[in-house]
């Protein structure tokens, strides 16, 4: 692997925090998890932003899974691409056909299989469900990371699997040691 292809990857496994200077009103306060990221370009989710009256009953009735008795699980908008598809984060405790590993302890599938064994309590000790994704085209995120809009931090699972209804965005300016009005300032010089 070429030194190029080794700092195109680097965003893989982190969480990119949205700056003040991000205009789009949805990407506000925003934390993406980055899952892919080569020349090819990048994809990631977004894990701080819940669906409102939206749960995972709700989506095992459009799979014509059986939902009756299921433990309900909030569902969070992952981003505006692939709105068709479910994409669940979980723990690397337990494994389905599908998953794969981003970074220590964090796995991803698309197999909507999981959704059964995790509405019957069982599967991964954490996890998260999330309905899109955010893509970018080759160069474009390392642009925005260096225009400002962008901060990338370190991911952790206190971040992903968190309670939902936390500030998690704040939480991450605290880990990187910055406060929002600060934040605002440095934003540029990210």
């Amino acid at each position: 692997m070429s030194n190029k292809d080794s700092d195109i990857q680097h965003l893989t496994g982190k969480i990119l925090l949205a700056t003040p200077t991000v205009s789009d009103s949805y990407l506000n306060k925003t934390m993406v998890y980055i899952c892919a990221h080569d020349k090819n370009g990048a994809m990631g989710v977004i894990i701080n932003k819940m669906i409102p009256n939206m749960s995972v009953c709700s989506i095992l009735k459009n799979l014509r899974v059986g939902a009756k008795g299921v433990q309900d699980i909030d569902i969070h908008f992952g981003g505006l691409e692939d709105t068709d598809r479910c994409f669940i984060f979980h723990s690397d405790d337990y494994m389905s056909q599908g998953s794969m590993i981003i970074s220590e302890h964090i796995a991803l599938t698309i197999n909507p299989d999981i959704l059964r064994v995790i509405t019957s309590d069982g599967g991964p000790e954490r996890k998260m469900l999330c309905i899109g994704c955010c893509t970018w085209e080759p160069e474009q995120l390392e642009e925005e990371v260096a225009s400002g809009y962008w901060v990338p931090i370190e991911a952790d699972e206190a971040l992903i699997f968190g309670d939902p209804r936390a500030d998690k965005w704040s939480k991450a300016l605290l880990k990187i040691g910055s406060r929002t009005n600060v934040f605002a300032e440095d934003a540029g010089n990210a």
